[in-house]
């Protein structure tokens, strides 16, 4: 076969195997899918080391110690013991070996096929029919080409929605995937949750698309902007899907309080990120819990509670906070979510 089509064998293979867009690994499987073709100083790879070429294709036919699973093998060993010890990565260090392996996979399709359990001088050939067989640069080899750019973009296209499981789950709406998706990306992008559902106090329409703040188990908490909502109690789902919004960051922080004033801290927040959505979390011991007037809202989580001395807050938006902690001394922890573009 074509160094190209060895390639993109390697790279599309990597990437649905590994479930990676990533172009270290990538790269790496495109190189390990040329080193077969060491043994012959002919080849694109051989011409660019041709002291060693010249050295192997003295030693040995072509299409055999170098197309072997005993190259393979001793390839798999030396990569996996430097991503360990070097990259700290053994995912990525797999891929050289498994580019080695689908590039001479794939050369057992060609006229000659490969001597794939060498040093038995077996010639490994899938095709048993040698008018079917593929030949290099041939029309059937173009086709072949032409199936692994499509696979190549399918992997990328997997492997950017967090892999094959959670593109199916995303489609299907399950939770579980649906979750991973969105640990795997809000930490760069905004994370909408798409809802097929109705609100739970009345079974009206609740269809629409809210922005995740955070997940409690396989459940959302959502917001529309206007307030504050969780599945499967504010809005009971029939179907979730997600997509990945604009560049974002999240950067979640805790601020302790010392019998101090609630809003100096809270107000250097909002001056610090003017144009960034910020939610609260945690319990706070405050000097007069009487004074603190919630007022019920239908339809909404319940962002913040009076519990005996305390005000406990559950993704409390940060201007809310500020009314309800005017003129308070707090003392604890709580948690800040910040959402920035």
């Amino acid at each position: 076969m074509m160094a190209i089509t060895h390639a993109i064998i390697a790279t599309a293979g990597t990437s649905l195997i590994l479930g990676t867009a990533d172009p270290l690994p990538l790269g790496l499987a495109i190189l390990g899918s040329q080193l077969p073709d060491l043994d012959t100083t002919e080849s694109t790879i051989g011409k660019i080391c041709f002291p060693i070429s010249s050295w192997i294709e003295d030693r040995f036919p072509h299409r055999s110690i170098t197309h072997s699973l005993l190259a393979t093998g001793f390839m798999a060993v030396v990569s996996l013991l430097l991503g360990h010890f070097l990259l700290g990565d053994i995912k990525t260090a797999a891929a050289l070996p498994l580019g080695h392996l689908l590039s001479c996979f794939s050369d057992t399709f060609t006229k000659q096929g490969v001597q794939l359990f060498y040093p038995e001088p077996v010639w490994a050939v899938s095709v048993s029919n040698p008018r079917r067989r593929l030949k290099t640069g041939g029309a059937g080899e173009l086709w072949v080409l032409a199936g692994a750019v499509v696979a190549l973009i399918l992997g990328i296209y997997f492997a950017t929605g967090g892999g094959i499981s959670q593109k199916v789950s995303q489609n299907l709406g399950l939770k579980d995937g649906i979750v991973a998706v969105y640990n795997s990306k809000a930490a760069t992008n905004h994370v909408y949750a798409n809802i097929k559902g109705v609100w739970a106090s009345d079974r009206t329409n609740a269809d629409g698309k809210y922005l995740i703040l955070g997940t409690e188990g396989s459940e959302f908490v959502v917001t529309d902007g206007k307030g504050v909502y969780k599945t499967g109690e504010q809005i009971i789902t029939s179907k979730v899907t997600t997509s990945v919004g604009e560049a974002a960051r999240t950067e979640i922080r805790n601020i302790s309080f010392n019998d101090e004033s609630a809003i100096a801290p809270l107000e250097e927040l909002r001056t610090a990120y003017p144009n960034a959505d910020i939610y609260l979390n945690g319990q706070l011991t405050i000097d007069f819990p009487e004074e603190v007037k919630i007022p019920i809202e239908p339809n909404q989580m319940v962002t913040a509670q009076v519990v005996g001395s305390s005000i406990r807050l559950n993704y409390c938006g940060l201007d809310r906070a500020i009314a309800f902690l005017k003129e308070q001394y707090a003392v604890g922890t709580v948690e800040v979510r910040i959402m920035y573009q």
